[in-house]
């Protein structure tokens, strides 16, 4: 059987529509599965033997000769059976044209219920389950049932070769020498950044964190703030707060890390090597998680951006730590902003109980 995966949207939403591959190579190993990826994911599939093929996604935007390009690339795979499970709804219609008999997936949209003759309707902002449980749950119409009780088992997993982590550790200390920063093993990675609509924490408690673990721990941690181009704004306030006299001890090895400058292979190898991470509801938090780095996420208490829902994959008491404002929200999509009692809820997350959270986790065994 060939199955084809459209998960072409972000990199967080992929990496948790790994799991469906692995229970798909659980009940069959002969099962050839091809993902439909965004580029920004490609990168995330190397060395996964669950995984037989990539196909990338990108925007066509009416251009005929990429479009039929694409089109022919899903006709050859001569699959099976096609889901989908969030992204672009272009690859759904190309796989009712060429006759793909299954067409799973999630049913959500009114296309949907005319592009997939075998989908599941499952209404994902009630929030029942995390995000992984819904994707498992769209393969019992092929007849593949999942059992919760195996969760641990589909986890979802990064793999990296000695190679390219040693390649990426010799960047990353000539970077850190070239701050007059000495490289030692113990690196906490902060990443203040995040994209879409979900809400973050302030970004000047990011720095104040770093300064609440320095008091406790002092001189021992390299504190990696890693980020992009497009978390500018996070950094400036960042910046702003760290530029305080409290500040000038630690200051010396606080290392801004720009992951986008060699690429995501390069950053998760860097990333690999880290003994905690701090970060947001993003794709980030999530590439640490399945990386198996100590993880402290904080989330938004609004329902559809909860961690109930999109949390770490891993929430076991060694290794994740969730964090989420005391408020009891009655919000199901969005912020209402000045309206709310509790506004703005994400500054009641306290400081030192993230940084308790971080400490907690880095005197535990794995």
């Amino acid at each position: 059987m060939r199955v084809l995966i459209n998960r072409s949207d972000a990199i967080g939403d992929t990496l948790l529509t790994l799991p469906m591959a692995k229970l798909l190579k659980e009940y069959d190993p002969k099962i050839h599965i091809t993902f439909i990826v965004s580029k920004k994911s490609i990168n995330l599939f190397a060395n996964l033997t669950y995984v037989d093929e990539i196909i990338e996604w990108k925007d066509y935007g009416g251009t005929i000769n990429t479009f039929w390009s694409f089109f022919n690339k899903l006709k050859k795979c001569s699959a099976d059976a096609y889901f989908y499970v969030g992204g672009s709804h272009m690859p759904s219609l190309i796989a009712k044209i060429i006759g793909i008999k299954f067409r799973g997936g999630l049913k959500s949209r009114p296309s949907t219920f005319f592009l997939l003759n075998r989908g599941v309707r499952q209404k994902r902002s009630l929030v029942e389950m995390h995000e992984s449980d819904y994707n498992l749950n769209l393969l019992a119409p092929l007849g593949v049932h999942y059992d919760f009780d195996k969760r641990n088992n589909y986890r979802p997993e990064i793999i990296l070769t000695e190679k390219e982590i040693a390649e990426a550790m010799l960047h990353f200390t000539k970077d850190l020498a070239s701050k007059a920063i000495t490289y030692n093993d113990n690196l906490i990675f902060i990443h203040p950044g995040m994209s879409g609509h979900t809400l973050n924490w302030p970004s000047r408690n990011y720095a104040r964190v770093i300064s609440r673990l320095e008091r406790r721990v002092p001189g021992k941690y390299i504190y990696v703030v890693s980020y992009t181009p497009a978390d500018q704004a996070y950094l400036k306030v960042l910046n702003s707060e760290l530029e305080k006299s409290e500040y000038d001890k630690v200051r010396e090895r606080i290392f801004f890390f720009d992951g986008s400058k060699r690429g995501l292979r390069n950053y998760m190898s860097v990333l690999s090597k880290g003994q905690l991470f701090i970060g947001p509801s993003t794709g980030t938090t999530h590439i640490a998680n399945s990386l198996k780095i100590k993880t402290v996420a904080i989330y938004s208490p609004i329902k559809v951006q909860s961690a109930m829902r999109w949390g770490p994959f891993d929430r076991t008491e060694n290794h994740c730590r969730v964090v989420v404002p005391d408020v009891i929200c009655g919000e199901q999509f969005a912020c209402l902003g000045t309206e709310c009692p509790y506004y703005d809820c994400m500054m009641k997350i306290e400081v030192d109980d993230v940084a308790g959270a971080a400490l907690d986790l880095l005197t535990m065994g794995v």
